[in-house]
């Protein structure tokens, strides 16, 4: 909104002042410059309002303009219909920011959704960057410009938040956990600054680590894409986003749409960017923990050493389902394990050194897996021995256990010897273990209460792994194909002039062939005699011709007597013409306009040795485009849901062949039983070159290709539709 990239002056603020500042209790005025004092601001403070002297010790002012000094930052907390006028002032001040905790904007509609897009008009005429309106307010390292019931302890955990409640029920959970926050913003309506804005300044931040964030919403996805996957590469973001329920998704027309759940958009999208997406508000603290405390491990393959039988099964389940990998021992470090371990402990991982383990055993184990107690094993154990990682440590505490001390110990060689390497914990009890875990996260060991918390966190630090270990995308280009784009912009202006949002059959056909996207050939005919004339023009190769109502209200044209196979002769041409636009006119919709029937080149199966049906779409996703889908095509698409989707958005061969291997119809395009393999490689360019498409025609809101037919040698786009804006 704002050409002010600079955003430091709402971490470090050398003036604030709190516009309607309030002498009473309990007030947010009131809160607000009460906790920026107790948390021992260091810069100016200046309370305004026009009915007060003094507040707290600090001289008051009628309004911002008889402030005699310069100004960073003004916190608004006055009634909503006097906001526009400060701001103005704020504006003629030269504030740099504002932290609008106000309400009364859109979110409450009608005057609200006026007042603020006035809001946002006033504030990019003065240069003045906003957080909110309608927000909790913020709290940065330095100080707590918020009316929260308490600042946060220090740490390095950045907070991001669209809810104000979320974040003040996260702050005060936090207080009893070891970790501690760099700052807490709350994001409110976001009617300038959103989560890209603060991610993009965090990644550079020194006092933040992690990154967490609660969105309910992403409206700029496009800038997301092109920010964040940079930030990613600097810092841990973990992100939960609610709303995911099919009740959020938009009608579609199309099979791409109506197959396309609500939230399938965000979740690749966040993979695309290296977004940890937590599913819970459990999993966004677990993830953020092990972050902050933990080294990201280089490779899948971890270690499980527990004192119990029961929770090692669980955590190996666990572990199955996370595709998380065991580390296989090598020979040195079974031998090391066979030597000093009880004849009754398992030594394969999982590394079960049985319910009466002592610390000293716990501490043996965890060093040899790790390559770390060669002086202790008459086989040397060399550093291509070891294949393990990371680990889980679990235990359920006996009477010999001594919880504490193997904490210690836990600690001690976390801390001296495995700083590469993550180390976590799963202490399975209550009272018994109570001071074991508190031991634990006070040193920066993450515990969790159960094995699949676990497992679940350390898959977290795998998917970032591959993340970083992947090429930028901004390093990426995908390929560019040489095509008409001049003509096809023709065909969907023509369109719409028309009054059309949903293309024709040949005009379909038209735009693949501009964009090298092979279909059968393809004419409108108005009249049975054109009927006859197309069918001695297109029949020529094959002979035969299919023969399809067009009307952009049929979708489904089987459906309602809409398609004749096998048309052999001009005369029978012209006999299927009427026929099916009286099939129509019964069976179809009575407002169908219809443009005419087409005549369609027919593809000649029996000179195929092997026909595979797939469907491949898009369907443009409002926040980060066109969403790429293939899978099983044919008739029963819908009912089948062998399909995967992928954004768009850069999108590479690499990326094609990996969203093919996704589905089922994948094994059969390979052959199977001893059949030939079909055309793969011409699906994979298909796929590329319909991405090209979609990103440089924006007006293209929903494309179906159903049947794309699949042969050993080549492909035919047969049953083409796309859906346009008007």
């Amino acid at each position: 909104m704002s050409k002010n990239t600079d955003i430091s002056f709402f971490f470090n603020p050398k003036s604030i002042a709190i516009i309607g500042a309030s002498p009473t209790e309990g007030k947010v005025g009131y809160n607000v410059l009460k906790n920026i004092i107790e948390s021992n601001y260091s810069g100016n403070l200046y309370p305004i309002n026009p009915n007060a002297t003094e507040i707290l010790g600090h001289k008051v002012y009628k309004n911002i303009l008889q402030v005699p000094y310069d100004i960073e930052v003004a916190i608004v907390v006055i009634p909503s219909n006097y906001v526009l006028e400060v701001v103005k002032e704020c504006g003629e001040k030269h504030v740099k920011g504002l932290v609008i905790i106000t309400a009364g904007f859109k979110e409450i509609g009608g005057e609200g959704v006026k007042r603020e897009e006035e809001l946002k008009k006033i504030a990019k005429k003065y240069k003045m960057r906003i957080i909110g309106p309608n927000c909790l307010g913020f709290i940065g390292i330095n100080y707590n410009g918020s009316f929260a019931a308490n600042t946060p302890k220090k740490g390095h955990i950045a907070m991001i938040s669209q809810s104000g409640a979320f974040l003040t029920a996260m702050m005060d959970y936090s207080m009893e956990q070891a970790f501690g926050f760099s700052c807490n913003i709350s994001l409110g309506n976001k009617a300038d600054m959103d989560e890209v804005d603060f991610i993009n300044y965090l990644a550079e931040d020194e006092n933040t680590n992690v990154i967490l964030c609660y969105l309910e919403s992403i409206e700029n996805g496009q800038k997301f894409l092109e920010v964040v996957p940079s930030a990613a590469r600097k810092k841990p973001i973990v992100i939960l986003k609610s709303g995911v329920s099919a009740a959020g998704a938009r009608a579609a027309s199309s099979h791409t749409g109506a197959l396309a759940g609500a939230d399938i958009a965000y979740e690749l999208a966040f993979g695309k960017c290296g977004i940890i997406r937590a599913k819970t508000m459990e999993d966004l603290f677990d993830y953020g923990e092990i972050f902050l405390y933990q080294p990201i491990p280089d490779k899948n393959s971890f270690a499980i050493i527990t004192n119990a039988g029961g929770p090692g099964i669980v955590a190996t389940d666990a572990f199955e389902r996370e595709n998380l990998n065991f580390a296989q021992f090598s020979e040195p470090i079974l031998h090391a394990l066979r030597e000093k371990l009880p004849p009754e402990a398992a030594i394969f991982n999982p590394i079960d050194i049985i319910g009466d383990a002592p610390p000293e055993r716990y501490k043996f184990t965890i060093k040899t897996v790790f390559g770390l107690n060669n002086e202790n094993s008459t086989l040397k154990i060399n550093q291509d021995d070891i294949t393990t990682y990371g680990a889980l440590i679990l235990m359920s505490p006996q009477a010999q256990t001594r919880p504490l001390d193997v904490a210690e110990l836990i600690y001690e060689i976390s801390s001296k010897s495995l700083k590469d390497k993550p180390l976590i914990c799963s202490f399975i009890g209550g009272i018994s273990i109570k001071s074991a875990v508190k031991y634990l996260e006070d040193h920066r060991i993450p515990c969790f209460p159960f094995p699949e918390r676990a497992a679940q966190s350390l898959k977290a630090m795998v998917i970032y792994r591959q993340f970083l270990n992947s090429k930028p995308l901004s390093q990426i280009e995908p390929s560019k194909f040489s095509v008409n784009n001049k003509r096809v912009k023709e065909i969907i202006e023509e369109a719409r002039n028309d009054g059309r949002t949903v293309l024709l059959s040949h005009e379909t056909n038209e735009i693949f062939a501009c964009y090298g996207i092979n279909s059968p050939q393809s004419r409108l005919a108005q009249t049975p005699r054109e009927a006859m004339e197309l069918q001695k023009e297109i029949g020529k190769s094959t002979g035969k011709v299919v023969m399809k109502i067009v009307s952009p209200q049929i979708i489904h044209k089987t459906d309602v007597g809409g398609i004749l196979l096998n048309i052999e002769t001009p005369e029978q041409a012209f006999e299927a013409f009427i026929q099916i636009v009286d099939n129509v006119k019964k069976f179809g919709p009575h407002t169908a306009k219809i443009y005419g029937v087409e005549v369609q080149e027919m593809i000649d199966f029996s000179k195929e040795k092997k026909v595979n049906e797939l469907i491949i779409g898009m369907s443009r996703d409002p926040q980060f485009g066109p969403l790429l889908m293939i899978g099983s095509g044919g008739i029963y698409a819908n009912f089948l849901k062998d399909v995967a989707f992928d954004l768009s958005y850069k999108f590479t061969r690499k990326d094609a062949v990996e969203l093919l291997q996704k589905t089922k119809i994948f094994n059969l395009l390979q052959g199977v039983r001893g059949e030939s393999p079909s055309d793969i490689n011409s699906v994979i360019e298909v796929l590329l070159r319909l991405s090209q498409l979609v990103n440089e025609f924006p007006g293209i809101i929903e494309l179906d290709i159903n049947p794309l037919l699949s042969f050993i040698n080549g492909y035919s786009a047969v049953d083409i539709k796309i859906t346009i804006s008007r």
